[in-house]
């Protein structure tokens, strides 16, 4: 009887309500390449895809963490973990959900845990705390929390990345990056050459490892950290270092490359044709360059 009921509410359409369990289960028919919309305020969310035109919720939901909610169309859907009316929800919420490859997502969570291993579609994730973790193939990614640790671990034309105390680490094949952090340290390690990278942090530190293309470009920024580049040594490029706190360290460049600018603090160097560009600033912390591995 209870599966016939559950086979009902999902051939009927509307929204499905799965109230006063601990252990849930329930699906819905969705394209390949719909929008999905997934709330929680606390716990985790783990969200895989496969080849199945459907998505699959099962888990747990505690009833002081509300009741957990399916519904929209094959086109959009949203998977809602509803607190209780009246009051703060003060349980949590253990979800598995299985999401068609092409799918575009959206995760918003208070502090909840976010894992995603993407197929293909659009990634985009914002929560307060909580570690978020993104990896896979992702058409674009885009991760904003205020003092969760972010990894991405992915294969993306765009990806884009801010935290106000978190850590961030990202590695995987990108093409086009953009990171940002207030007071938590940057560590980048790109496996593939990349065109466009930015980097920023006010007061931690920046470390990227990596390969630009012929025409790519990287800006690194920080106010009171370190910046190291781990680059190859024939990279191609013309580069602008400021560093206050005194010369780099440069055990990458060829002897003599580097040289001091017009303005204190300031270094240049070109090498080969110079095509692709690096820019560095860091007013209390140094520059350290380095053969990459």
């Amino acid at each position: 009887m209870t599966r016939l009921l559950a086979l009902l509410l999902l051939l009927l359409g509307g929204t499905t309500e799965l109230a006063g369990q601990d252990a849930v289960r329930t699906g819905r028919p969705a394209s390949q390449d719909a929008a999905i919309r997934l709330w929680l305020p606390r716990g985790s969310v783990r969200i895989t895809t496969w080849t199945r035109d459907s998505v699959d919720v099962k888990g747990r939901v505690d009833a002081g963490a509300g009741r957990l909610l399916l519904g929209g169309s094959p086109a959009a859907l949203k998977v809602v973990v509803e607190p209780p009316e009246g009051r703060t929800a003060d349980g949590i919420a253990d979800l598995d959900v299985r999401i068609p490859g092409g799918a575009r997502l959206w995760v918003t969570s208070a502090a909840a845990e976010v894992e995603v291993t993407a197929g293909g579609g659009s990634v985009e994730v914002t929560t307060v705390s909580g570690r978020v973790r993104v990896a896979g193939t992702a058409a674009s990614v885009a991760v904003e929390t205020l003092d969760g640790n972010v990894e991405l671990a992915c294969i993306s034309p765009l990806a884009r990345v801010r935290t106000a105390s978190g850590v961030l680490v990202v590695r995987g094949v990108l093409q086009e990056l953009d990171a940002r952090s207030v007071s938590g340290p940057l560590f980048i390690g790109m496996e593939g050459a990349v065109r466009q990278v930015h980097l920023e942090t006010v007061s931690s530190e920046i470390a990227f490892k990596g390969d630009l293309v012929p025409d790519g470009r990287l800006q690194a920024e920080t106010h009171g950290g370190d910046i190291e580049l781990r680059l190859p040594p024939g990279l191609a490029a013309t580069w602008h270092l400021v560093s206050y706190g005194g010369r780099p360290e440069d055990q990458l460049l060829p002897a003599s490359a580097l040289r001091a600018g017009a303005t204190k603090g300031e270094w240049t160097a070109r090498t080969g044709d110079g095509r692709a560009t690096i820019d560095v600033r860091t007013f209390k912390g140094r520059v350290v360059l380095k053969i990459r591995g």
